[in-house]
């Protein structure tokens, strides 16, 4: 089809939807009562008071009238005795079998960085109620407790996520004792760090990282006794003779048992009455993923975690995330607070929780074998939660696939995505393409998905705009840190603002405080902006073992409130609704003193249909950046058939000057979209043909970029083309 067909065809449908709209609107009008939706788009209520340093704090009360079961508790060991234990609470779907797949030189493939693997699962999940669900960590309880785990006790769970590492985090709970985590996708440095630096006897752990552990086992100073979770036996996984080889040197020097003897152990012990948690008493010491150094230990309360799940059910009261029996699927690493807290909060309210993978949530997901029907599809939930890079990955798959079918589809797409933008935006809704478009998109995803969470970093406006209209859903952007007990803040449902992370739970208050080396100030224009403070009964007591780094980041007021330093700098709106719009760390000075912010340039790329991720570079003597980017194989293919180079491999398209140029331009364009200011244009892109990956220690285990590990894999790349470059003034 050539451009100027292409270009008759998309101002015909323009003309159409237009005179459709000028036609409708006085019964739109009249039908949706658009100015109903915008007021109470603004109706928040958020409330200030300046202390006695006259900083202003923001704070928002809670709903006058609640009523609910988890009020007359204190902790969560006490939720665990109050749940209906008939209620279907857990689902798990059975691995038939799981093998791994060769190349025809007899060669593991690797995609992603990672062994592909085809993984056949049952047609439909098994479903448990909440009393089996904790019938089962109390029997791994009383198991755990018969090898010496008692209260306060420190046990680490170093797993994948699955419900097996659920259990084990219950019954732990129901111990009183403290549990570790450690994400499964650390490095030597960072689990050894986090096994010796937490002085742990306990360790909880996969049996394929066995290997691991047997590896740093001359370097562990701590450990005891190890319980590991048995490989699926009808994994290849279950065959591997290191594992057994790891087992034996380590059987030498530990006690080693599967968490099946443990359970079974337990479960022919009489049940007895489990301790009471004090709500004082440390829960949980989670580790950071590490994206600077060294993985950080977090100290959690008791009293933290029953504090975020009562003011998230005050919140769920006010404006519904998940209705009561939703189904929530669940693939968040659980060593990420974010994707522990949902489990946790899913599994002690009125809803499912369905275990999932990435590699098996799609239809489209590698490792499913022919035709076999993706987790999504299965369990049709209600509420989603991701991290910002999913959500861009499923935008680039939406339009990957629209690219495949004709020439016009995704321009067609994208013109009635801004058409439902940009009248949504005035308190319209767009029946006809909620029907013919958007319902097929949300079909992907069960066909019920009401609701998507995004946490853990700042997810782009025009991303956060395109999945919410593509998808029809609500997209709430919460925004929180480990350090104050997962989130804080939370977009309420009748906000129709785009990248702002909402307002304040009632439990905590914030205020903002300037940055001058950034140029952020309260008292900016038209509004303010500062560093992020946060108060109130989920900040945690600080980091483990690090009193320099806790006096640091966190202090306590003259009122005895618990205050953190978060790094974040925020934008307070005058609905009272906060935006993240830089952060510390990501700010960098040019050798004219001008500041940039490197989040905010490699946010926007990363919008960009052939940016998988980048990294922006400076160099403290010159004035330019550079951003190195891996592309997007899938569009870089497509791009390299447009330009009939498709017999290239991967690293000769990432070398091949036509598609660097071609790339290049699409990025500038890209930029110039956003607005961006010239230093904020890089002035060279270097494609590179490596994936970044958790294993190969460019990622952190929740998808985040690990800048310094990124910028030393490629010093001298980067150096190269810097001295290339003519510097300017």
């Amino acid at each position: 089809m050539t451009n100027l067909m292409k270009k008759f065809l998309v101002l015909n449908t323009k003309f159409l939807i237009n005179s459709y709209t000028a036609i409708t609107l006085p019964f739109y009008t009249i039908y949706q009562k658009p100015w109903q939706k915008l007021r109470t788009s603004k109706l928040f209520q958020i409330q200030m008071y300046k202390d006695k340093h006259g900083r202003t704090i923001y704070y928002r009360n809670g709903p006058t009238k609640f009523e609910h079961p988890f009020i007359h508790h204190r902790t969560v060991t006490d939720l665990l005795k109050t749940l209906d234990r008939d209620r279907i609470a857990v689902g798990v779907r059975d691995v038939i079998n799981e093998k791994l797949q060769y190349d025809q030189n007899g060669k593991p493939i690797i995609v992603d960085e990672r062994e592909l693997t085809k993984i056949e699962l049952s047609k439909d999940y098994e479903w448990w109620t909440a009393g089996q669900i904790i019938d089962r960590a109390d029997a791994i309880a009383r198991g755990l407790q018969q090898l010496g785990v008692n209260r306060n006790d420190k046990v680490i769970i170093y797993a994948d996520s699955n419900v097996e590492w659920f259990l084990v985090a219950l019954a732990l709970n129901r111990l009183c004792a403290i549990t570790i985590t450690l994400f499964s996708t650390l490095g030597d440095t960072g689990v050894l760090y986090g096994l010796n630096q937490s002085e742990a006897p306990y360790l909880v752990v996969g049996e394929s990282l066995l290997k691991k552990i047997a590896t740093l086992d001359h370097k562990i100073e701590f450990l005891k006794k190890i319980i590991y979770i048995p490989n699926n036996p009808k994994s290849y996984k279950s065959q591997d003779v290191n594992v057994q080889i790891s087992k034996d040197k380590l059987e030498k020097k530990y006690q080693l048992i599967s968490l099946g003897q443990v359970e079974q152990s337990g479960s022919q012990i009489e049940p007895y009455e489990f301790p009471d948690a004090k709500p004082e008493d440390t829960m949980m010491i989670m580790y950071t993923s590490g994206t600077t150094g060294n993985p950080k230990g977090v100290i959690l309360s008791h009293d933290n975690f029953f504090t975020f799940i009562l003011s998230l059910s005050k919140w769920n009261h006010e404006w519904p995330l998940i209705g009561p029996k939703s189904i929530y699927l669940a693939f968040l690493p659980m060593a990420h607070l974010f994707g522990f807290m949902c489990n946790l909060y899913t599994y002690l309210s009125d809803n499912r929780l369905a275990f999932s993978s990435p590699a098996t949530m799609f239809n489209t997901s590698k490792s499913h074998v022919h035709g076999q029907t993706g987790d999504i599809r299965l369990i049709t939930p209600d509420l989603l939660t991701c991290v910002p890079l999913v959500i861009e990955r499923i935008i680039k798959e939406i339009y990957q696939k629209l690219n495949a079918k004709s020439a016009i589809a995704a321009p067609l797409f994208t013109y009635m995505m801004d058409y439902k933008i940009r009248w949504t935006a005035r308190g319209y809704d767009t029946p006809l393409i909620n029907k013919f478009l958007c319902r097929r998109i949300n079909k992907q995803f069960g066909g019920r998905l009401k609701t998507i969470v995004s946490g853990s970093a700042p997810l782009n406006e025009r991303t956060h705009a395109l999945i919410k209209a593509a998808l029809n859903t609500n997209v709430i952007i919460g925004y929180g840190a480990t350090e104050v007990t997962c989130c804080s803040t939370f977009m309420a449902i009748t906000d129709r603002s785009y990248g702002r992370c909402g307002l304040p739970l009632d439990t905590v208050k914030y205020y903002l405080d300037n940055w001058s080396d950034g140029g952020y100030s309260v008292d900016d224009k038209p509004n303010p902006r500062g560093e992020i403070i946060i108060g109130g009964k989920l900040v945690s007591m600080g980091y483990y073992k690090m009193p320099e780094q806790t006096a640091q980041d966190f202090y306590v007021d003259e009122d005895g409130c618990r205050w953190f330093r978060t790094g974040d700098i925020g934008e307070l709106y005058p609905d009272g609704t906060l935006k993240i719009i830089d952060r510390k760390k990501d700010l960098t000075k040019l050798a004219n003193g001008e500041f940039i912010s490197l989040g905010k340039i490699e946010s926007g790329l990363r919008s960009s249909r052939y940016v998988e991720n980048v990294c922006i570079c400076t160099d403290r003597f010159r004035n330019e950046i550079i951003a190195l980017v891996v592309p997007n194989r899938r569009t870089l293919r497509i791009l390299a058939k447009e330009l009939q180079k498709e017999h290239l491999s991967i690293e000769q398209m990432c070398n091949d000057s036509m598609i660097n140029a071609k790339i290049y331009e699409s990025i500038i364009n890209r930029c110039r979209d956003l607005g961006f200011k010239k230093r904020e244009i890089p002035v060279k892109v270097l494609l590179v043909k490596e994936e970044w990956t958790q294993e190969n220690n460019l990622l952190t285990a929740a998808f985040k970029m690990r800048r310094q590990a990124v910028q030393k894999f490629y010093r001298e790349k980067i150096q190269e083309i810097f001295d290339e470059i003519p510097p300017t003034i």
